[in-house]
């Protein structure tokens, strides 16, 4: 009776590191992989994000170009509401844009400082002792109107930066009436 025969083991360990290093060529592919998957998934949020607030920003320069020419109801102005617009900029700003904070503030002031205004004119209007322009024609409006549309501008800019996409500036913001009549216009490019 013999001995059954042992296996060379070295023959083995000549095999094992090549498989080895294999699996681990492998797994650091399949690793990379999905790290480059998670981070394409996690722009494409942060861009759909991003055409969102774009999108929130319009309907809130539409909902003011509709105010310059519809009076405040007669509320105070410690009762009025932001509009739903820009409540939900300051939504998208707070998930997906900190760094917009600033430009986010701003803009909350500039619409303060409009709202006051518009609220100061429609009691002059209802109690007769003002001027009956219209708002359009009041350089104050105007000034403010064109700090609002300067806080905008850059955060429309900063926003398509922050997405990735070029230079493209918004300008005279308040002039956009293609969106604020149609309401079906978006930011969000054709697929």
């Amino acid at each position: 009776m013999g001995c059954p025969a042992v296996p060379d083991l070295d023959r083995f360990d000549d095999l094992l590191v090549p498989l080895a290093w294999a699996a681990g060529g492998i797994a650091v592919v399949v690793a990379l992989w999905r790290l480059r998957l998670h981070l394409a998934r996690q722009a494409a949020r942060r861009r759909s994000a991003g055409h969102r607030l774009i999108d929130s920003l319009k309907a809130y320069s539409a909902w003011i170009d509709w105010h310059r020419s519809e009076p405040l109801q007669h509320r105070d102005p410690e009762s009025l509401t932001i509009p739903a617009a820009l409540a939900h900029v300051v939504q998208i700003k707070d998930a997906h844009f900190p760094g917009l904070s600033s430009l986010v503030v701003e803009l909350l002031q500039t619409h303060r400082a409009l709202m006051q205004y518009l609220w100061e004119a429609n009691i002059l209007r209802m109690s007769q002792a003002g001027e009956q322009r219209p708002y359009y024609a009041d350089p104050r409006y105007h000034q403010l109107r064109d700090a609002q549309d300067k806080v905008l501008d850059d955060l429309f800019l900063r926003c398509r930066e922050l997405i990735g996409e070029g230079p493209d500036q918004w300008h005279h913001t308040r002039s956009d009436f293609g969106f604020s009549s149609s309401g079906m216009e978006t930011s969000t490019p054709a697929a």
